[in-house]
């Protein structure tokens, strides 16, 4: 019987569960693993440690799905995500070539394990891909040095958005119209990082759910009809993230009045449940189970 391991933050969670659902459909033994129960360490023999608490190695499982480490207010699990996807790594090369042995988007948390905004923005413009100009800095120097280039700048101000390291819906999220206003709140975020990116007017943005190179779904933003023309799902096949080495992401990109798609972020735990409930007919929890 083929074993599934469900590493998450929230084991009572819609994606958990429905993603043991279809594997126990499959006839797969799950097991859903809280980062938070894991336990680590080293033996007396100097032998790494990394027990589930289910009985189970690692290297038992035939597929690993690792979900988000961390969570909004709460305490960040995500050493203990690198810990495990490392010892997965390991283990791999020990096995039995002829077993199937697979990590949901593991090559892409090995090589980026956290991936905020600021990486995404520099990995997906190296890699030629649209997105949306920012800069970041931290401190009263960062500042003054913004500041003097701003100045230097030809024509009018454009309006931009000042947002604090840790702002997220709208809180330390702050919009500057005029040069008055940006340095006004330059004193206010003197300290810790900041980020800042020029306004612009959105006028429908997409969540677009990818899995192996695939689109799967693609909702309108805040839309009754969520799923659009072929034609447009065919031009967001191009801007897939290639650069993470993933298997299953969450595109946001957006369509400017110059028909020019851009990546506003990408999730690689997406959450999927709208896009099941919206159409039953997409079992992406069927999907990823059996992507290869």
């Amino acid at each position: 019987m083929k074993k599934i391991l469900i590493l998450t933050r929230f084991r009572g969670e819609y994606e958990p569960r429905r993603l043991a659902e279809e594997a126990m459909k499959l006839g797969y033994e799950v097991d859903k693993v809280n980062y938070e129960h894991v336990r680590i360490g080293v033996s007396k023999n100097g032998k790494p440690i990394v027990d589930l608490g289910t009985g189970s190695k690692l290297d038992e499982y035939d597929l690993i799905i690792p979900r988000a480490a961390t969570k909004r207010g709460g305490e960040s699990m995500l050493g203990v995500k690198s810990v495990i996807l490392e010892y997965v790594e390991q283990s791999k090369t020990q096995k039995d070539e002829n077993k199937e042995f697979r990590v949901i988007n593991g090559e892409s948390f090995k090589f980026f394990p956290l991936m905020g905004k600021l990486e995404q923005g520099i990995l997906l413009a190296e890699a030629g891909l649209p997105v949306i100009p920012f800069v970041s800095f931290r401190g009263q120097r960062g500042w003054k040095r913004y500041l003097e280039i701003l100045t230097k700048r030809k024509g009018e101000f454009v309006p931009v958005m000042v947002k604090a390291r840790f702002g997220s819906h709208g809180k330390n999220v702050k919009l500057a119209e005029t040069i008055v206003r940006l340095n006004k709140l330059a004193l206010k975020y003197s300290e810790g990082d900041v980020l800042i990116q020029p306004v612009l007017k959105i006028r429908r943005w997409y969540r677009v759910l990818v899995l192996n190179s695939e689109i799967l779904g693609m909702m309108k933003h805040r839309q009754k009809d969520k799923f659009q023309v072929i034609s447009q799902q065919e031009e967001l096949s191009k801007i897939k993230p290639k650069f993470t080495k993933e298997q299953m992401s969450e595109l946001e990109a957006w369509d400017e009045d110059s028909k020019q798609w851009r990546i506003l972020e990408v999730n690689r735990t997406a959450q999927f449940k709208w896009f099941e409930k919206a159409f039953p007919e997409i079992n992406v929890a069927g999907k990823i189970v059996l992507s290869k």
